[in-house]
């Protein structure tokens, strides 16, 4: 890993306060609907951290998942609320060579972006050959296209990459994987003030959806 990756998560280090239980409803309110586990569900998360999508998967009734992250920091903190089997410190390339095929899901949510164009594509090949032969693959990564695409892809020293709606789809296709689909990181609002925020953007969104199709020609695919 690039000496500059190790000083920058060193971050990870630092005192955080953490709020599973938050975590959790949070990626139920936008995936929920979206992904099918049950308690035989073979899962694991790549890039962990602190174990904000384990917190999902344990209230999901999982039993068998795993986190992998090379912050040592993040991983201790995760061991506390996870248990030691449930976090490992390790590359998440040298993991994946020694992982046995089978798993039902591979998770990696805001990794991506931090990997080079060659790393990508060797982490794909990995994720693949880990994968069963049904097994489905969850990414989260900053989108390109979005309004605020540049800040998402320059708010952290370690990005590398950024992608649009295609380009992901195109490169998950080169790597062996069919995209089953893309959508917004927005999930049904549980409170007034989520309920606000939802409907603040779903004006903002429309706006932004005329101005993309006066400079595609195309009403496009919506994901903003």
């Amino acid at each position: 890993m690039a000496d500059y990756r190790m000083q920058a998560y060193t971050r990870y280090a630092q005192p955080v306060a953490l709020d599973y239980a938050r975590y959790a409803d949070a990626y139920r309110r936008r995936i929920g609907q979206r992904l099918v586990l049950c308690a035989t569900t073979r899962c694991l998360d790549l890039a962990c951290g602190y174990g904000n999508f384990l917190a999902y998967l344990r209230s999901a009734a999982v039993e068998d998942y795993t986190g992998v992250d090379s912050a040592q920091g993040a991983v201790d903190v995760a061991r506390r609320e996870f248990g030691d089997e449930r976090a490992v410190c390790a590359d998440v390339f040298a993991y994946l060579r020694e992982a046995k095929a089978g798993l039902d899901l591979i998770s990696a949510l805001d990794f991506l972006e931090h990997l080079t164009k060659g790393e990508l594509f060797e982490l794909l090949d990995l994720m693949r050959q880990a994968l069963a032969p049904n097994g489905r693959l969850l990414l989260r990564t900053p989108n390109a296209n979005g309004l605020f695409g540049m800040a998402a892809r320059y708010n952290d020293i370690t990005h590398e990459i950024c992608f649009s709606t295609g380009s992901i789809a195109d490169v998950l296709a080169r790597a062996g994987f069919r995209t089953l689909a893309v959508w917004e990181d927005t999930g049904r609002p549980g409170t007034p003030l989520q309920a606000a925020h939802w409907l603040a953007w779903q004006a903002v969104r429309i706006g932004i959806r005329f101005v993309n199709a006066a400079e595609t020609g195309r009403w496009g695919d919506g994901v903003l």
